[in-house]
């Protein structure tokens, strides 16, 4: 699911919500930071919107779903490595 175009009518002083996040991300390098600051320029925006904007714009994900599903299997293979270290270790 691509969700990218579902925010590009999103514009404050001529600049797109991506643009926004981009100068964000640049001055404090925090993605909640940047969710904050952009609910406080766009007070209508969810606070799931404004993850989904960040993530959108600051990953390889295209929607906030394919995040939180590629952070289940990351967790998963996580969970599945440190089993493995523990087994070695006995």
């Amino acid at each position: 699911m691509d969700n990218t175009i579902k925010y590009f009518h999103l514009r404050h002083e001529e600049k797109s919500v991506y643009e926004i996040v981009d100068e964000i991300m640049g001055k404090y390098k925090s993605p909640l930071i940047t969710i904050k600051k952009l609910r406080e320029i766009f007070p209508d925006l969810s606070l799931i919107d404004a993850k989904e904007i960040v993530v959108i714009r600051t990953s390889e994900h295209k929607s906030l779903y394919d995040y939180q599903g590629r952070l289940l299997q990351d967790f998963e293979e996580l969970d599945r490595l440190v089993n493995e270290e523990e087994i070695n270790k006995e």
